[in-house]
């Protein structure tokens, strides 16, 4: 019962994430069969990593484990579709469920029989999960755990190395996800701005959301800003390791060393911030791959660093100074998400959609580049953290 709920809910989540997605490109006036075909083609590779994790709960017994297991599915998933794109054997890429997705074709005369090969994989995937669930013991795995270590390795004795310990699971998934989607999304680019070019409606929407300039350029650009969108839900995720640890008893041990609760705060922080700025690196440069221009999307991409730093400061600033609200950092990114987005194309006042920090980003490629507004940022994010860290220090930190 408890496995076919927990699948359930994941694959629910694909589907409503598919259909949001669909949803929310067809409202910029684009084909509604493409822009469905788009969304279903995120849920259906969701479908069947859902089923991969299912098999891999079987297999392991903690987290950690299954993760693992997990990010190797997906790191395997994209290799053979860069195998498969990559070279005359193009069979590869229909091993993978990324691959998958691409064969939808959306805006591109659509295949809708290919959602049926996610469907059975997952069918597959889920009863394998049942029949290995059957065979083992509650609460235990069918792979032996590994003994830890007596003693910490030299190499963990530090904050930042503690730091990297917790929070490098976090950023691997982060990273791969984003890369992967970056390669969807550039990789149906082309086709996008070419059934947009003839719908003056779908133009000056894209105008809105990506800054202007040519119809790719402004796609790119709105790729860009959701990219930024879901750096700072790392970045917030991060952050919230502190308090993580400070609720679940972990920190206070750490602090009775010699490590300082700035120190400790930073070696987190500092994921927050140089995490973040890694994954859009990563996005960035698979989209540019996928679309032909290398790396050239990687500025583009970081230029959305500002905005994304000022959620971690916002973050930060919550946990030492209302650190039972530290959770209201999601809260804050789902209104900058709804401001950014929604507001965005539905023309909402200047004023109400300047308080999302991502409106005052420069909308590239295609669009200028302005310091001042990412100065400020910068500012405002730097003020936050330094009081945040400030109001830490002279907070209680719960023991035990």
């Amino acid at each position: 019962a408890g496995l076919a709920a927990a699948v359930l809910a994941a694959c629910g989540a694909c589907l409503v994430f598919g259909l949001l997605t669909g949803l929310g490109v067809a409202a910029q006036g684009v084909p509604l069969a493409g822009a469905f075909a788009l969304g279903l083609g995120f849920s259906s590779t969701g479908w069947v990593f859902a089923g991969v994790g299912a098999v891999a709960a079987q297999l392991t017994w903690g987290a950690s484990g299954a993760r693992g297991l997990g990010i190797g599915a997906l790191v395997l998933a994209f290799l053979l579709r860069a195998a498969g794109d990559g070279s005359p054997a193009g069979w590869l890429a229909w091993l993978s469920p990324i691959g998958w997705a691409h064969r939808l074709r959306p805006f591109a005369g659509e295949q809708w029989w290919v959602l049926a090969v996610g469907l059975f994989a997952t069918g597959v995937l889920v009863a394998a999960a049942v029949g290995l669930s059957a065979r083992r013991d509650l609460g235990a795995a069918l792979l032996p755990a590994r003994l830890g270590r007596s003693g910490a390795k030299a190499s963990l004795r530090s904050p930042l190395a503690l730091a990297w310990r917790l929070q490098r699971g976090t950023l691997l998934v982060w990273t791969v996800c984003l890369a992967l989607v970056g390669l969807l999304m550039g990789g149906v680019a082309q086709n996008v701005a070419e059934t947009m070019r003839d719908n003056r409606a779908v133009a000056e929407v894209l105008s809105r959301l990506g800054g202007g300039g040519a119809v790719t350029d402004a796609y790119l650009a709105g790729t860009m800003t959701l990219f930024g969108l879901a750096a700072a839900g790392y970045a917030v995720q991060a952050a919230l390791k502190l308090r993580a640890e400070e609720t679940a008893g972990r920190a206070e041990p750490v602090l009775a060393t010699a490590a300082g609760r700035v120190g400790w705060a930073l070696a987190h922080l500092t994921f927050a911030f140089f995490g973040s700025a890694f994954v859009l690196t990563v996005a960035g440069w698979a989209t540019g791959l996928a679309y032909g221009s290398g790396s050239g999307l990687v500025p583009a991409a970081l230029a959305q660093l500002p905005a994304v730093w000022v959620l971690a400061g916002l973050a930060a600033s919550l946990i030492g100074v209302l650190p039972r609200f530290a959770a209201g950092a999601w809260g804050l990114l789902a209104g900058f998400l709804v401001l950014s987005l929604v507001g965005t194309a539905l023309r909402w006042n200047d004023v109400v959609l300047g308080i999302s920090p991502f409106q005052h980003i420069p909308r590239l490629p295609g669009g200028p580049f302005s310091t001042t507004p990412v100065l400020w940022l910068l500012l405002i994010a730097a003020a936050a953290v330094i009081g945040g860290l400030f109001a830490l220090r002279r907070r209680d930190i719960p023991v035990g």
